[in-house]
């Protein structure tokens, strides 16, 4: 749950400081104009949330943004962000969306009806956007969101990303390759995100980079255990012969203790059901 709730963190931050200026491309494929500021919006000391994003467009309406990365209704508090911010503006018309970003495909009943009670906003899957929309943007920031679009092919579009980020300076440059990584997670591609960078001699020093030093560390766990499990399944073959599904499916799923536990094993184990018997 802590690692859950620091990743959603994680994700939040990046988010906001990616939006620091109006993603004038995204706001005109959400809403079909640009913003002329990002609006400051504060409830009541009382309440713990607070909008995401909201925006004074070009026709001086107000549009209201939440990222959203869980497939969880929204309808209440939406209302409430309603509620709030046209009595901060009041004077303002308000349009609300939900730019879903999560990994799982979401399809929400999305408003409210009751018989007192009628509120509707919309909720926009950002897999629905061509990742070309955000590539064609002049703004890295853009550029780095289309990690979460509708990718053609996944490997090319990234090496584009890290094409731009490349000509940063070492800071930005350090600080982009962290926002990239955070948001490929959403969609699993952390690992790609880094083969491509050292493909390209894109240099970091991951070691010093809170977001990516735990993927590097992961990932040398993984080949370590995956060599490990290698080793003991060619000892259990040369002394017992082709394992039977169930071995191998253990060895699959055990971890870097029990797969060393089970090598030692194999030396006096007179069965292959010893091997992996728990111990008395």
């Amino acid at each position: 749950m802590e690692d859950l709730d620091k990743n959603r963190s994680q994700y939040d931050t990046t988010f906001k400081d990616l939006f620091k200026n109006p993603p004038q491309r995204l706001l005109q494929l959400l809403v079909g104009q640009q913003a002329v500021a990002i609006l400051p919006v504060e409830f009541a000391s009382t309440q713990k949330r607070v909008p995401d994003l909201v925006f004074l467009m070009d026709d001086d309406s107000l549009f209201h943004t939440e990222l959203h990365s869980k497939s969880e209704e929204m309808d209440w508090r939406m209302l409430m962000y309603y509620t709030f911010i046209r009595q901060q503006y009041p004077n303002k018309v308000l349009i609300q969306k939900v730019l879903y970003v999560g990994e799982a495909r979401w399809k929400p009943q999305i408003g409210i009806e009751e018989p007192n009670l009628s509120f509707r906003y919309e909720v926009v899957d950002i897999r629905d956007i061509d990742c070309r929309e955000m590539m064609a943007s002049p703004l890295l920031e853009e550029n780095i969101l289309a990690i979460l679009c509708r990718m053609g092919d996944q490997n090319e579009t990234i090496r584009e990303i890290l094409c731009r980020i490349s000509g940063l300076p070492d800071k930005a440059r350090a600080d982009a390759l962290t926002k990239l990584v955070i948001l490929s997670r959403l969609r699993r591609l952390e690992t790609v995100v880094k083969k491509e960078a050292e493909e390209m001699a894109l240099t970091f020093n991951v070691m010093e980079n809170d977001v990516l030093r735990p993927l590097f560390l992961q990932e040398r766990m993984d080949g370590e255990q995956a060599g490990e499990s290698k080793i003991l399944t060619r000892q259990l073959q040369r002394r017992f012969g082709n394992l039977p599904a169930w071995a191998s499916e253990k060895i699959a799923q055990a971890e870097s203790p029990a797969l060393e536990e089970w090598s030692l094993r194999v030396l006096d184990a007179t069965t292959l059901e010893s091997v992996f018997a728990d111990p008395s």
